[in-house]
């Protein structure tokens, strides 16, 4: 049995963040079978207040993004504007690029670790399941620089398992990016492994106009990627879920669960207190919804309102509305290294319903050097270009005498 399904209608900002919204409520309502933990003990009630304040907002991003979508295919941007091979996404120097300062971000982010901590306490806290010490140790009076750079292991990491994927290509590069990746993912942050997945099926999905998937092959697929996701929440957490006699099975289960339906749960909860929410400040859901004390990153919606307050509709508006248009624009230009900032994008669009992630520093990284790093590498061909056509069109006095 097949599934068909059309990649470039449905891999777009205004259809990816309904689908995760769909995914968040799909696990809310979730039962627990009294085993799983899904991050709240009592649901919070949907009712009708709750219900229309939720539609509205979510309607906004819907209409936001797709009018920015429209607007973007609108643009005047042709594919024939960037004719040039050094931005073809199968292009080596922007690729190379992307690993040098990925690579920098990397080695910056373990150089960082180690000093905090030794390798034999990074050893222990690996062994027993308390990985989350080496992250703890990355955000210890953490500021911003150099280590900002990992998040760039997006792009190279994409690339690669593309590279790998379409032409069963293993070159060292290719498996190095890997393994970047997944240290990357280790270190730091499984949300970087998501956000690869995401763009690398944008990606695969581009250029053609239907795809169809085996439901063994994705069945399959989907169990590999569970098992991975549970070994590094378990390596995180291992005596969380010993304590609370989790299983590694329902531990993973159970971290998905808890990632999904918490954010919804903070929705519902806050949703027909809006106005103590952006009177009180930070963290004011927490007097009106039951919810895990350690989960923190719980509803764009209730964070946007404690700090923005009601300035939040017409920010979250404006904010997918450009984001569309950028997305369009960027793919408008056809199989360019752009695909990938495309990507970055799709992934804040997937991250909505729980977090703002277009103004967090990650997707800062991903928007400006994504875009900006091709984009001057270009201006720099275009401009030695024009010199030497402008030398050859007009030689030096000496040479005309001659």
């Amino acid at each position: 049995m097949k599934i068909t399904l059309p990649p470039r209608a449905i891999l777009k900002p205004s259809i990816i963040s309904m689908a995760a919204v769909f995914a968040s409520f799909v696990a809310w309502l979730f039962p627990s079978f009294g085993v799983l933990r899904k991050g709240f003990e009592n649901p919070a009630r949907l009712d009708l207040d709750a219900f229309v304040v939720l539609a509205c907002w979510y309607l906004l991003i819907l209409l936001s993004f797709a009018i920015g979508e429209k607007l973007g295919r609108l643009l005047l941007l042709r594919k024939n504007v960037l004719t040039a091979s050094l931005l073809h996404l199968n292009s080596n120097l922007i690729y190379y690029a992307f690993t040098v300062l990925s690579t920098i971000g990397i080695g910056m982010t373990l150089v960082r670790i180690f000093q905090l901590l030794s390798g034999q306490e990074a050893i222990a806290s690996i062994a027993a399941g308390q990985a989350n010490a080496l992250k703890d140790a990355l955000y210890e009076d953490y500021s911003i620089g150099l280590v900002s750079l990992r998040y760039l292991v997006l792009y190279p990491g994409s690339l690669a398992l593309y590279r790998i994927i379409r032409y069963k290509s293993y070159k060292l590069i290719n498996i190095f990016n890997v393994l970047m990746l997944g240290i990357s993912t280790f270190l730091s942050s499984r949300l970087i492994l998501i956000a690869t997945i995401l763009t690398l099926l944008f990606l695969l999905g581009f250029d053609k106009k239907v795809i169809r998937i085996k439901v063994r092959r994705l069945i399959a697929v989907a169990s590999c990627f569970f098992l991975l996701l549970a070994a590094l929440n378990y390596s995180r957490n291992k005596d969380y879920y010993d304590r609370n006699k989790l299983s590694f099975g329902l531990a993973g289960v159970s971290e998905i669960l808890a990632y999904l339906g918490s954010p919804f749960q903070a929705e519902i909860g806050s949703a027909v207190v809006t106005d103590q929410l952006v009177a009180g400040g930070d963290r004011t859901y927490r007097n009106y919804v039951d919810e895990e004390e350690n989960l923190m990153t719980n509803s764009a919606f209730v964070h946007l309102h404690e700090q923005i307050g009601y300035y939040s509709w017409p920010y979250i508006s404006l904010i997918c509305l450009f984001m569309g248009v950028v997305f369009e624009a960027l793919a408008s230009l056809g199989k360019t290294i752009f695909l990938l900032p495309c990507g970055a994008i799709l992934y804040g669009s997937a991250e909505l319903w729980r977090l703002d992630l277009f103004h967090q520093g990650t997707f800062i990284v991903w928007f400006v050097i994504g875009i900006g790093l091709p984009a001057l590498l270009f201006g720099v061909q275009w401009l030695l270009a024009s010199a030497a056509s402008l030398e050859r069109h007009n030689p030096p006095i000496s040479d005309r005498a001659t």
